[in-house]
C-alpha cells in the first residue's frame, strides 16, 4: 500500500529514536504548549500481527501525544485516526498517564481527575453525566462511528470505536475517550472529556474527500468473508457477526444487505448506516454487526443473530458463509467462533470484560499481544496423550458421576490455550485464557466439574451415550497452525464397562497405548467402596493380568447371555474374540466363579451381568476365541448358527459347550424367573446327556456314561429291534452290527436312543435307501409348480415306477411325465429339456417329480438335460400341493408292502424336524450331509 511523503521522514528519522518510542513522532517546533489536533487518513506506518504498545499516550522530548487508538493499533490503522500533541513537562505527562490508567482500568469506582492547561482542559467523569451536560451545550459538528454530521463518511481498518469528536464553537472542539469495556451500562462507564483549540476542519474535510475518491477509483468489486461470530445472552459480549476483507486491496461490496437462511426461512437485513459504512472496505479491515450498543458496530436486530452457531447460511452479496454447530459457552468460559484463530492467551483483546472470553470482535483474529518474558511456549497437539476415559454415570440419580477424558502432557511445560479439542465435529477450545500445563501434568476434559476434588480440569458440554464400549474418536488441534493429531477409536475393541446397569469402569491406556478396563489396584479409594473402578486425575501404569476362563453357558433365546467360569480366586482382565474379529474385555473381580454377559437387563438373567453391545447375539454369531483354563491355551469354539434353534429345543434351553463332536449339551435347570425356560446365569450348571453319531456304522460319542437305563433300537416306521451297546473308550460306544437284521437291504434305517438323562429321545440315520430326496420346492410363486428332486446314489439302476411319494395325508405312484401327458411337451424357464418317457433312474442320475397341473416351472441351475421328469399317477399328494414344512417320504413297493427309502423331515424317527420357507424359496441338501437336521439344508430363492 502507498505511503504519503510523510513516510520518507519516518525512514530518515527512524534511526534517531529508540525502538520502544513511537518513530513517527516528529518532535520539534511544530508543537507548542497548546494542544494540536492532527488528523491522519490513508496512512499506515506499521504492519504485522504483534501488538506491543497498548498505551494511548506517548511522551518524549518534552512532547506528549494522545492517540485515538492504542499506539500499536494506531500505527497499523490505514483509515481515519488522530492524535493530539503539545509540549509539556514530565509531571504533566504523568498526569495524563494517570487519567488514561483510570479510564482503561478495571476499577468500578473512579477518583476525581482533571487537567487544565494552556488552551485546553480535561475531566474524567461518567458518560451519563457528560451526556446530560453535552446535550445542554449542543454542538456545531460531530464525528461518531465513521459518520460526520456534515455527511462525510470515513473508513477504518479496525471496527473499533474511535473517540467522539465534537466542534462546540467556532474555536473550541472536544474529544471524548471511552473506556474499552462492554460490561455494565454505558451511562455508568467512565469517559475522559478533553477540550482544545479546533483544527482547520475544512482542511480535514478536503483530506477525507480526496482519500475517499482515490479509494473508490482503486477498489475492486467484492464482498468480505465471515471471520468471527458469537452468541450468548449470559455473556457481556452478547451477539456479534464479524466480516473481514482478506485481500491486500480495497473492495467495494456490490450489496448492502445481509441474507440469512435457516431451514428454508429467509431473513434480509439492510440499513442506511450499513450502506454508508460499507461502501468500501479497506485491506484486512473488519466490519461488525451487533445488537449490543457497546461495540459501536453496525446495529442489527437481535433476531438476525439469534441462530448463530447453528446450521445457518449467511450471505453478503456473493460471499456466503455456512455456519455450523458451535457451543459458545463451555463451563464458565466463553469462546467466539473464529475462522482464523490463534492461541487464546496470545490473542490481543481490545475489550475489557469480567467474562473469561476468547475472542476479539472488531480486530483481525491473528493479532497477538506481547507476552511476558519467560512465558511458557504454546502447547502442541502432539504432546497431549489420553490416559483414561470414563463415559460417566450421569444417567443414574444416586451416583451421577460425570463423563471425562483424562490427558497427560508428555512434553515440556506449555500453555494449553493454544489447543482446541474436536469431538463429534464440535470444536472445544481448551481454555479462554492462559492455562499452564506442567511437564507430566494430568488434566481432565469433563462434562461437569469435579468440584472439591482439586483436579486440573476443564468443563466442556460434550455428549456421551448412556452405554459406551469404546473410547470415542477425537482430535487435538493447534488453533493457530491448524496442525491436528487424531485419536481414532478402535471399533473392533469393546470394553464391557457397564455392570448392574451402571457404568462401573473407566478405560485405561498405558504408555504404549494399550487399552483395558480400569484395574482395581489403582482405582480411586473414594469410589471403589461403591463399586466404581476409576481414577480421575491419576495416571496408572499397573501391569494387567489376562485371565484364563472357559465358556460354560450360551443362551441364544429370549434374553440371551453368556456365562464364563473361573476358580473364583483370580482377578484381572478377561478377553475374548468373536468370529468377526471384534475383541471384548471385562474385569473379573475376586470371589466370582460365574460371570454373566448379556445385552439388556431382564428378569431372566438378573442384575449381575456385564452389558454387551446390542446385536451381539446376531444370526451371524457362530464362534468365540479365548484363553481356555481347561486347555491352558487359546481355543476357538465354533458352531453352526442355523442349528442353534434346533439345539435349544424351540428356544427353551441354554446350551453348555462340550468337547467335539458333542459341541453342546443343554441346561436341565428350570429358571425361577422365566416360565418354561431352562437356564442358570451366574450359578452352577447341570447338563443334559448328549449322544452323537460317529463315522461308520453304529459308532457313538457321549458327554457322560451310558448304562443300564440306556435303551437302543434299530428300525423305522415298519418296526424296530433292540441293539446291545458296547463301550469302546472314554464316553465312546458301539453296537454289535452283525446281522442278520429283519429289514430289506434297501430300507432306510434309524437308531433309537432312550435314557432318563436325555432331554428327549435321539435318532440317527444308520442306513440310507438307494434313492434320496435332495431338494424340494414346496412353495413356488405359482402354487402348481411344486417339485421334488431325488437322485440315485446306489450302484444299481432303479425303476421309479415301483416307487411311491407320500406326504402327511396321502400316497401316490410315480409315472413318467409322457405316460400321463403323451401329447404335452413341458416348457421350463431357461429352455432346458428332460427325459420324459422312462422311469428308470440310472446310478448317479436324478429325477424331478412335478405337480401334474404345473407348467413353466422354475428349475435351479443344477438341472440337467439327462434328468428324468416324473409326475404322480393321481393328484393325492404333490398334485394337491406340498405344504411348507410338510414331511415327505419316498417309499418302494416290495411285495405286498412298501418300504421307506428316503425321508424329508424324518417323521418316523425320534428326531423329526420341519423347515418352513417363504414363497419362492426351495431347499437343497448340503453336499455330504445326512439330512437329519435343519442345518443340513440350504435355502435358495426363485428369481421372479
Amino acid at each position: 500500500m502507498q505511503k504519503l511523503g510523510f513516510v520518507f521522514l519516518f525512514v530518515f528519522l527512524g534511526s534517531c529514536h529508540n525502538k520502544e518510542k513511537s518513530p513517527f513522532l516528529l518532535y520539534g517546533d511544530g508543537y507548542s504548549e497548546s494542544p494540536k489536533f492532527e488528523f491522519q487518513y490513508g496512512m499506515a506506518e506499521e504492519e504485522g500481527n504483534l501488538i506491543e504498545n497498548t498505551s494511548y499516550t506517548q511522551f518524549d522530548s518534552g512532547v506528549i501525544c494522545l492517540f485515538s487508538l492504542p499506539i500499536s493499533l494506531y500505527l497499523r490503522e490505514l483509515g481515519a485516526k488522530f492524535r493530539i500533541c503539545w509540549k509539556t513537562d514530565e509531571e504533566g505527562a504523568n498526569k495524563w498517564k494517570q487519567g488514561f490508567s483510570l479510564l482503561t482500568g478495571d476499577k468500578n469506582e473512579y477518583p476525581s481527575w482533571n487537567w487544565k492547561g494552556k488552551g485546553g482542559d480535561a475531566v474524567l467523569t461518567e458518560y451519563g453525566k457528560w451526556k446530560k451536560e453535552s446535550d445542554k451545550e449542543g454542538y456545531l459538528l460531530e464525528w461518531e462511528t465513521q459518520i460526520w454530521s456534515s455527511g462525510l463518511t470515513t473508513y477504518q481498518t479496525f471496527a473499533l470505536p474511535h473517540p467522539l469528536f465534537l466542534q462546540r464553537t467556532k474555536d473550541v472542539c472536544e474529544v471524548v475517550f471511552f473506556k474499552p469495556s462492554i460490561d455494565g451500562t454505558r451511562n455508568q462507564l467512565p469517559v475522559l472529556s478533553f477540550d482544545f483549540p479546533c483544527p482547520d476542519l475544512n482542511e480535514i474535510s478536503d483530506q477525507i474527500q480526496t482519500q475517499n475518491d482515490k479509494w473508490f477509483r482503486e477498489c475492486v468489486p467484492g464482498e468480505p468473508k465471515v471471520s468471527e461470530l458469537f452468541r450468548h445472552s449470559e455473556s457481556s459480549f452478547q451477539r456479534f457477526l464479524e466480516w473481514e476483507n482478506p485481500n491486500e486491496f480495497v473492495i467495494c461490496p456490490s450489496s448492502d444487505s445481509l441474507d440469512l437462511e435457516k431451514e428454508g426461512v429467509h431473513k434480509t437485513f439492510f440499513s442506511d448506516l450499513f450502506s454508508k459504512r460499507t461502501k468500501l472496505i479497506l485491506p484486512h479491515a473488519t466490519t461488525v454487526f451487533s445488537d449490543e450498543t457497546g461495540y459501536f458496530s453496525i446495529p442489527i436486530p437481535k433476531e438476525f443473530l439469534a441462530d448463530l452457531g447453528t446450521e445457518t447460511s449467511v450471505r453478503w452479496g456473493n460471499s456466503e458463509y455456512q455456519d455450523s454447530e458451535f457451543i459458545f459457552r463451555q463451563g464458565n468460559e466463553f469462546f467466539s467462533n473464529q475462522t482464523n484463530p490463534t492461541s487464546c492467551r496470545n490473542q490481543y483483546k481490545f475489550w475489557n470484560s469480567k467474562d473469561l472470553f476468547c475472542g476479539n470482535p472488531g480486530l483481525p483474529n491473528r493479532l497477538e499481544k506481547k507476552l511476558k518474558e519467560g512465558s511458557p511456549p504454546a502447547c502442541l497437539a502432539n504432546q497431549i496423550q489420553i490416559t483414561e476415559f470414563y463415559p460417566g454415570n450421569h444417567y443414574d440419580s444416586q451416583l451421577p458421576l460425570p463423563a471425562f477424558f483424562e490427558f497427560q502432557n508428555m512434553g515440556a511445560t506449555c500453555d494449553g490455550s493454544s489447543l482446541q479439542w474436536i469431538f463429534e465435529n464440535t470444536v472445544y477450545p481448551l481454555s479462554a485464557d492462559e492455562w499452564i500445563l506442567e511437564k507430566g501434568a494430568v488434566f481432565l476434559i469433563t462434562r461437569k466439574l469435579w468440584s472439591g476434588w482439586n483436579l486440573l480440569e476443564k468443563e466442556k458440554p460434550f455428549s456421551i451415550p448412556k452405554v459406551v464400549f469404546q473410547i470415542p474418536s477425537f482430535l487435538w488441534e493447534n488453533r493457530k497452525e491448524k496442525e491436528q493429531v487424531s485419536f481414532i477409536s478402535n471399533i473392533s475393541l469393546y470394553h464391557l464397562l457397564r455392570f448392574q446397569s451402571q457404568n462401573r469402569f473407566s478405560i485405561q491406556l498405558n504408555a504404549l497405548g494399550a487399552q483395558f478396563p480400569h484395574v482395581r489396584s489403582e482405582a480411586s479409594l473414594n469410589f471403589l467402596p461403591y463399586g466404581f473402578q476409576i481414577s480421575p486425575g491419576s495416571v496408572n501404569n499397573t501391569l494387567v493380568d489376562n485371565l484364563y476362563t472357559d465358556l460354560l453357558e450360551y443362551n441364544p433365546n429370549q434374553s440371551p447371555f453368556l456365562d464364563f467360569g473361573f476358580t473364583g480366586f483370580e482377578e484381572g482382565v478377561v478377553s475374548f474374540q468373536r468370529e468377526n474379529g471384534n475383541t471384548y474385555q471385562f474385569w473379573k473381580p475376586k470371589g466370582i466363579q460365574f460371570q454373566t454377559l448379556a445385552t439388556l437387563p431382564s428378569t431372566c438373567n438378573g442384575e449381575d451381568f456385564y452389558q454387551l453391545p446390542d446385536g451381539f447375539f446376531s444370526e451371524n454369531f457362530h464362534s468365540l476365541r479365548y484363553l481356555s483354563k481347561e486347555k491352558g491355551e487359546s481355543v476357538t469354539f465354533s458352531w453352526d448358527p442355523l442349528s442353534i434353534k434346533e439345539w435349544t429345543i424351540g428356544g427353551t434351553r441354554s446350551l453348555h459347550p462340550e468337547p467335539s463332536p458333542i459341541l453342546f449339551s443343554r441346561s436341565t435347570i428350570s429358571s425361577n424367573h422365566c416360565l418354561s425356560d431352562f437356564r442358570s446365569p451366574g450359578s452352577s450348571k447341570l447338563r443334559s446327556l448328549e449322544i452323537r453319531k460317529g463315522e461308520g456304522e453304529f459308532h457313538y460319542f457321549t458327554n457322560g456314561s451310558l448304562g443300564n437305563p440306556t435303551e437302543v433300537k434299530l428300525g423305522n416306521g415298519n418296526g424296530t429291534i433292540p441293539l446291545l451297546l458296547q463301550p469302546t473308550g472314554v464316553n465312546t460306544y458301539s453296537v454289535n452290527s452283525q446281522g442278520p437284521f429283519p429289514f430289506s437291504p434297501e430300507e432306510q434305517l434309524y437308531s433309537y436312543f432312550t435314557d432318563p438323562s436325555l432331554i428327549q429321545p435321539n435318532s440317527f440315520l444308520e442306513r440310507k435307501g438307494p434313492v434320496q430326496i435332495e431338494a424340494i420346492f414346496p412353495n413356488p410363486k405359482d402354487s402348481q409348480n411344486e417339485w421334488i428332486y431325488l437322485c440315485n446314489r446306489s450302484a444299481n439302476s432303479e425303476d421309479l415306477s415301483f416307487y411311491l411319494v407320500e406326504d402327511e395325508t396321502s400316497t401316490d405312484d410315480l409315472v413318467s411325465y409322457q405316460s400321463r401327458f403323451p401329447n404335452l411337451i413341458p416348457s421350463t424357464i431357461g429352455g432346458k429339456t428332460f427325459v420324459l418317457n422312462t422311469t428308470v433312474l440310472h446310478p448317479g442320475h436324478c429325477a424331478w417329480i412335478v405337480d401334474p397341473d404345473g407348467k413353466d416351472w422354475f428349475f435351479p441351475i443344477f438341472q440337467k438335460d439327462s434328468d428324468l421328469l416324473l409326475t404322480v399317477k393321481t393328484t393325492q399328494t404333490i398334485g394337491n400341493g406340498i405344504a411348507s414344512g410338510e414331511s415327505i417320504q419316498i417309499r418302494k413297493k416290495i411285495g405286498q408292502s412298501s418300504k421307506l427309502i428316503s425321508s424329508f423331515g424324518h417323521k418316523e424317527s425320534f428326531s423329526p424336524f420341519r423347515i418352513s420357507v417363504a414363497t419362492g424359496e426351495f431347499l437343497w441338501l448340503k453336499t455330504g450331509s445326512e439330512s437329519m437336521s435343519t442345518s443340513d439344508f440350504e435355502i435358495y430363492r426363485e428369481e421372479f
